[in-house]
């Protein structure tokens, strides 16, 4: 599927190359992008299960869906992704804007509560 704002590279997983977005959550991030009006830098989307394994991810994270994505980002930009995630419908907001600047992300994902139960927004350590 070819998505105007995003290459398949950026999306696809970082171990196989696989890249198995999900429609409905990449209409939403589209949405996101579209009102940010402001290039979003992905460093993570799509992983395949056993890269997700591999890297040490949550065992049944969003990502592995196809539902996720962490979006490079800081300051002022990361605050207005937040929002405008809210916005469009994401359930799941991951904040990481401690340490170096190259490091930090919003994690964005639309998982159901009633098949992955969490809090709404959360911070990284």
């Amino acid at each position: 599927m070819n998505w105007e704002y995003f290459t398949r590279e950026e999306l696809a997983c970082q171990g196989t190359g696989e890249c198995d977005m999900d429609e409905d959550f990449m209409h939403k991030l589209m949405a996101i992008r579209e009102e940010l009006d402001r290039p979003m830098i992905l460093s993570s989307a799509y992983r395949h299960p056993a890269h997700n394994s591999a890297i040490n991810g949550a065992k049944d994270s969003p990502h592995i869906y196809g539902r996720a994505v962490d979006v490079q980002c800081m300051g002022n930009v990361a605050y207005k992704i937040i929002e405008l995630s809210i916005k469009h419908g994401m359930t799941g907001i991951g904040v990481a804007q401690r340490g170096n600047h190259d490091s930090r992300f919003i994690h964005i994902d639309n998982m159901s509560s009633d098949t992955h139960p969490r809090p709404w927004v959360w911070s990284y350590k």
